[in-house]
């Protein structure tokens, strides 16, 4: 399920991208950069069902979670690489463009000082194309996704029926 939510964030992406949604279009692709996520944290809890089914219907609580966090961990880094990739090479504007974006948003709404530091630091963290941003983005998508995971082997857990 990993490799399936890879490919999806890859493919879903490079979209975003040839729609300027990751350029110039900020205004849209600040909704549509969550969609990835969502169809991974879907694919985590599929995982755990599928599991389950191959199981023959019953599904130990450790062995699920260990499914969906397993899958969590390998999307999580596939993810951090992908986007490193994406940023660095295929969109070396992304975090400039962003940063943009979001300090006109700011000003709209006659942000203080404090809140545009904030949300700047915020951006460095989440998007600033260091190191730290892209293990940060391992981080917690590994994070979510197995909370996830967690969610999902407690409430498909079941016993054999004898």
């Amino acid at each position: 399920m990993a490799l399936l939510a890879i490919t999806f964030t890859l493919i879903w992406t490079l979209f975003e991208h040839f729609m300027g949604y990751n350029t110039n279009r900020h205004d849209i692709g600040q909704f549509t950069r969550l969609v990835p996520a969502f169809v991974f944290y879907y694919l985590v809890f599929r995982a755990v069902w599928l599991q389950r089914k191959q199981d023959g219907g019953a599904l130990i609580f450790a062995r699920g979670l260990k499914i969906g966090a397993a899958t969590a961990v390998l999307y999580g880094f596939l993810a951090a690489i992908w986007f490193a990739v994406y940023a660095e090479i295929i969109n070396p504007k992304y975090a400039s463009t962003l940063r943009t974006f979001e300090l006109s948003k700011l000003e709209s709404v006659h942000a203080g000082p404090e809140q545009i530091a904030s949300k700047l630091k915020e951006l460095e963290l989440s998007s600033g194309g260091s190191f730290l941003s892209y293990f940060l983005l391992f981080v917690f998508m590994t994070f979510f996704g197995c909370a996830v995971a967690l969610v999902a082997a407690f409430l498909l857990r079941r016993k054999k029926a004898w």
